[in-house]
């Protein structure tokens, strides 16, 4: 079977992508592993693309378009429901996949790693000449102003924590 050329380049980024993600530290026992780590990551990573933003619509969209994963990786039990995509997800080490993340955002925008702020936001006049302060920042991803984790509630993300404060919905 040829592959078309189209198809053997998403087949190098889904490689590249994981190899960014190839130190990030599986929690979970490997005797009792069903699903891949690789296989949860391209999962997340196709289905926020499509559009996905809960761990349900993830968990969904592995359900209609395994066929498609199955191009990049084997997905021999199939995709996991989402409350156990939830759990392998949220026993992930958060500061170890926000280095792999920007590590591969790095690479992808070609921008040096302590400069990459994805969704960054700045809040409206809340800069102070006079107290020296640039304003408060967000991101959703890392930034150099603080480390920024995502905060489950229901299946949504409801905010990021960063550095010591609660940012709420962004």
């Amino acid at each position: 079977m040829q592959e078309s050329a189209p198809a053997a380049a998403a087949l190098a980024e889904a490689v590249v992508f994981l190899s960014h993600f190839k130190d990030l530290k599986d929690p979970r026992q490997q005797s009792k592993v069903s699903y891949p780590l690789d296989e949860i990551l391209l999962l997340c990573l196709l289905a926020v693309l499509a559009g996905a933003e809960t761990v349900t619509d993830i968990a969904l969209f592995g359900v209609k378009k395994l066929p498609l994963l199955r191009r990049f990786r084997p997905y021999a039990d199939g995709t996991p429901a989402h409350d156990h995509l939830g759990d392998i997800l949220a026993a992930l080490d958060p500061e170890q996949f926000q280095k792999c993340f920007v590590a591969w955002a790095a690479a992808l925008t070609g921008a040096p790693e302590g400069l990459i702020a994805i969704d960054g936001k700045t809040s409206r006049r809340s800069a102070s000449k006079r107290a020296g302060s640039a304003g408060r920042h967000a991101s959703r991803s890392g930034s150099r102003q603080g480390r920024a984790s995502p905060c489950r509630s229901g299946g949504r993300f409801r905010g990021w924590w960063i550095g010591r404060r609660w940012r709420g919905r962004i």
